[in-house]
Order: structure tokens, then C-alpha cells, then sequence
């Protein structure tokens, strides 16, 4: 492990702020990170990429860190530090998204705050969501063959099976604020009615923002031709998704997912692609990345993504962003943006 390093001696009532990244991380998310800015602070950095866990634990003993400064990368709090008396974290600035690699709920019990990227990408995923959507349904999937096939016919359009957004009912698996983002982008495109549905999410919440509640999984992908999967998972929907659910979308509907893979029922997905009566778009799987040969690789007339539904190339320096402002109001006694409750702590992947 290296040592840390920009190491400043603490001064009396300073917060510890240790920032915990690679290398890699700090110069995509962090390019303006200026340290001096919190010379009234001790603070130092570590290379989470070439630490392991027991120097990690070591770290936190002795550093003693009131805050950390942390993205992908990020090493678990080791447990006996944190039901410790000498457990000394009072934030987490988090960088990223999810957080069950580093926290646990009994982190929160303790009093600690955390934010992260909270929704500055949410306009990203549900612009990848909206792409997948009109790919399929313009039958993108198909397109290098037609061409070879010799460019525009009337057998290209009925082979393709191109229609449009406009008119068709849109559901939306999920009700966090990424589907609020793609119910809010779908308007413009006049489709037919959006739905959701969403396990604990209140039907008065989601009438609220224009959207029409279902009152069980079924009814959704029963009453759709636009299916969009954006919800968290939790040990109650992992593979909820199952034939029985696929099997209530009609022939020739779309299927996107951007939330996660394991809420799928994989074998059942894969009997739908073999079968073409489905139009599937992937951007999150069970196994990732995805092995070469990996069935849903050489499925038929599925549009996979990499996983790449998430920050754009210019939207990283904007999470990175996001997190100094809220370690600086962190600092500064100011209310923070996007603080993760615990409630939503528990709904995370």
C-alpha cells in the first residue's frame, strides 16, 4: 500500500477528510480538486486501487477520518471499527451511486451522513433508455442487413418491422426519480399513456407527476407496448420478472432494462429472444462484463449496450462537481443535496 499522502496536520476543530480514490478516479471525477481549499482542515489522500483490507482498516484506526471522499472504488468499513468507540466517520461524500460496498445500515445507525451523485445523471439513463426504446422500435437491430440487402424498400420497412413512439402505452417498472426523468421526456412523444408501478411506491406519489398507477406487477407488462424496467433491486424483486410476467406483454412489444440485470428472470428473457416475439434492449445483465459467449450475446434480434446508460463522458467532472459542493456545505454547516436516507440506503443495488 502507499503511504498517504498530501498528508496536512489537523488544527483544532478541523474535520479529518480523507480522500479516498484511484488515481484514475480522482483525475475523471475530480480534474478541479484543488486541496488547499480545505487547508483549515487536516486531510489526505489514499489510492483505494492499491490498498487492501487490512490496510485499509489500519488507515481508519489510525487516521482517525471524519470524512471520506470516495467513488467506484471504495473499501468497506471494516464492521468491528464501526460498532467501535473509535469510530470517528461523521460523512461520507460519496461520488458515484450505489453504496452497499462500502456502508452498511449500521453505519447510518451511528449517526453518519452520506450523499452521492443523487440525481445530477439521472437526464443520461433515461436519454439511454428513450435510445434503446426508438432502436428498437425502428428496428436498429436489423438495419446492416438491410443495407447489404441493398438500401431503401418497402420489404426493408415490413422485414424491420418499424413503427413509431406516438400512440403507444408506456410502462415504467420503477418509480425513483430516473423513470420520473423518462416519464418526463416521453411527453413530448405523445404516447398513448404512461403507467407504473413500483413495490412500496404510494399510487397517490406517482399520480402526482402525470403518470397513471398499477396496482401489481402484472397489470403493468399486461397493459404495455413499451415496457421500461428502471428499478432498484431488492431481495424481494430479484427475478420477479419471470415467464409468467414476460408473458403478459403483447407479441411485437418493447423491453428495456437500465435498472438491473438480476431483476430478470435470464433464462426466460432468453426464451423470448430465441422466440423474436419480443423486442429486447439490455443495458444491465447477471454477469458483468458479459463473457464473449455469453448467450444473450448471439441472441437474435436483441440490442445490448455495455452498461452504459450511466455518466456520459462530459457528466463525470459533473458528478465530481456535485460532491465538492457538498463536501463544501458539508463544511460550511449547509444543508446538503441529495442526502441518502436510510430508507433509500435500503432500496440500493
Amino acid at each position: 500500500m502507499k503511504p498517504l499522502a498530501e498528508a496536512r496536520a489537523p488544527a483544532v476543530g478541523a474535520e479529518r477528510i480523507l480522500f479516498a480514490l484511484t488515481p484514475k478516479e480522482r483525475a475523471l471525477f475530480l480534474p478541479s480538486l484543488r486541496m488547499e481549499e480545505f487547508a483549515g482542515h487536516a486531510y489526505s489522500s489514499i489510492d483505494t486501487g492499491a490498498t487492501g483490507p487490512e490496510d485499509w482498516a489500519r488507515v481508519l484506526r489510525e487516521w482517525h477520518p471524519t470524512v471520506i471522499v470516495t467513488a467506484w472504488s471504495a473499501k468497506p468499513l471494516p464492521p468491528d471499527w464501526v460498532g467501535s468507540p473509535e469510530f470517528s466517520l461523521k460523512y461520507v461524500c460519496h461520488v458515484t451511486g450505489s453504496l452497499t460496498s462500502l456502508l452498511t445500515r449500521e453505519a447510518f445507525l451511528r449517526g453518519l451522513r452520506v450523499t452521492n451523485w443523487g440525481t445530477s445523471i439521472n437526464h443520461t439513463i433515461a436519454e439511454h433508455a428513450l435510445l434503446l426504446t426508438l432502436a428498437l422500435l425502428r428496428g436498429a437491430v436489423g438495419w446492416a442487413d438491410a443495407i447489404r440487402r441493398g438500401g431503401w424498400t418497402v420489404d426493408h420497412v415490413r422485414r424491420l418491422r418499424t413503427r413509431a413512439l406516438r400512440g403507444r402505452r408506456v410502462g415504467l417498472h420503477g418509480f425513483g426519480s430516473i423513470a420520473r426523468e423518462i416519464a418526463a421526456m416521453l411527453v413530448p412523444f405523445k404516447p398513448a399513456g404512461i403507467r407504473a408501478y413500483s413495490r412500496g411506491v404510494p399510487p397517490a406519489f406517482i399520480e402526482r407527476h402525470g403518470v397513471e398507477p398499477c396496482e401489481i406487477l402484472e397489470e403493468l407488462y399486461g397493459t404495455s407496448e413499451v415496457l421500461i424496467c428502471c428499478e432498484s433491486l431488492t431481495p424481494e424483486n430479484r427475478g420477479s420478472v419471470d415467464a409468467r410476467v414476460l408473458r403478459r406483454l403483447a407479441d411485437d412489444s418493447v423491453f428495456v432494462n437500465v435498472g438491473r440485470g438480476e431483476i430478470v428472470d435470464e433464462a426466460a428473457l432468453l426464451a423470448e429472444a430465441a422466440s423474436g416475439r419480443l423486442r429486447i434492449g439490455l443495458d444491465v445483465f447477471h454477469r458483468e462484463p458479459l463473457p464473449a459467449d455469453y448467450p444473450l450475446c448471439t441472441a437474435p434480434g436483441v440490442l445490448l449496450s455495455p452498461h452504459i446508460a450511466g455518466p456520459t463522458l462530459e457528466a463525470y467532472a459533473t458528478c465530481g462537481d456535485h460532491a465538492l459542493e457538498n463536501l463544501r456545505r458539508y463544511l460550511a454547516g449547509e444543508p446538503l443535496s441529495g442526502e441518502v436516507t436510510p430508507e433509500a440506503f435500503a432500496r440500493m443495488t
